[in-house]
């Protein structure tokens, strides 16, 4: 079958629409900085997605936490542990960020010893929205499991729960697959990210498309307590998977599909964004996260490493 797709090419962004006739058409929704190419940009080169051949459904375990905070890290072990026990399949976003109006509370504060700010406004935002809407986040450590609610509407729970839903979210549904593809280009410290993302069944709602920037690793002190309850310091703590922001500097994403949706339908996102200088491309990684808007309930996770 031919096909034929519209391209509207303004100097700095690129809009795709498809004009496609088939029943499901695949919907390009595409916004690079041009600039962030080394080069010119008319020798880019998209990538192309083939079916998606993952029949399973990952999770996203996010862990609110602080480094002053204490009982944290046993609840990161927690999440590291069950991360371990189901490889490629459970990703974790650890966000420094308290319950608070505004997020920020006494165990994300830097002094001489704690000299590192984890925190960030996206982080911050989101654990201020999610304390204020009264579901369950009411202190550090605490966090969700793909913000899959209970009967009471909460979604936060203490990490000791974090195993159990974890195994029932696992075993869910899939409803929706995702792919991704990128290109760094060093020069500029530029990323252009590339989705593609399936919906499975047909589906109702506002669905949005977002990605964390994650970085893999970060040794700095960090709070604990030792048997008896004494506070101490391990100045050589292994910080993981510290949520550093958002792809667009946006906390909730874009809008991916609303209303009803087809069995079927395919969009294409095309992203670009600069990494932050104190960032190391060889030590961090996204995570592509696809949620319903209303209910705020992760559909889909993948975790994607930057090409070369």
């Amino acid at each position: 079958m031919k096909k034929l797709i519209c391209i509207i090419f303004p100097l700095i962004t690129l809009t795709f629409v498809s004009c496609d006739k088939v029943e499901f058409p695949v919907v390009f929704e595409s916004e690079l900085d041009t600039s962030l190419y080394p080069g010119n940009f008319l020798d880019y080169e998209y990538p192309e997605f083939g079916d998606n051949p993952n029949t399973d459904k990952n999770i996203l375990i996010a862990d609110y936490t602080g480094h002053k905070c204490s009982f944290c890290p046993p609840a990161a072990a927690k999440a590291e542990e069950i991360k371990d026990a189901n490889p490629d399949r459970v990703f974790i976003a650890a966000i420094h960020g308290s319950a608070e109006v505004g997020g920020y509370g006494d165990f994300q504060k830097t002094d001489a010893l704690y000299a590192r700010d984890f925190t960030n406004p996206i982080g911050l935002e989101m654990a201020s929205t999610f304390f204020q809407m009264g579901i369950g986040f009411f202190g550090n450590p605490s966090g969700n499991v793909s913000r899959v609610a209970n009967e009471d509407g909460k979604f936060f729970f203490p990490w000791s729960d974090w195993g159990d839903i974890s195994s029932e979210v696992l075993a869910s549904e899939l409803n929706v697959n995702i792919q991704a593809k990128s290109a760094y280009f060093p020069e500029t410290k530029g990323v252009y990210l590339h989705t593609d993302t399936e919906f499975l069944n047909d589906m109702n709602g506002t669905f949005n498309i977002v990605t964390y920037i994650i970085e893999d690793s970060y040794v700095s002190p960090q709070l604990y307590r030792i048997e008896g309850g004494l506070e101490v310091t391990d100045t050589f703590y292994v910080h993981h998977d510290i949520h550093r922001g958002n792809v667009f500097d946006e906390t909730w994403g874009r809008l991916l599909a609303s209303e009803d949706i087809s069995a079927g339908t395919r969009i294409r996102n095309d992203f670009s964004h600069v990494l932050p200088d104190d960032l190391n491309p060889s030590n961090m990684h996204f995570l592509i996260v696809v949620y319903n808007r209303e209910t705020f309930e992760v559909e889909q996770v993948i975790k994607h490493v930057m090409e070369p």
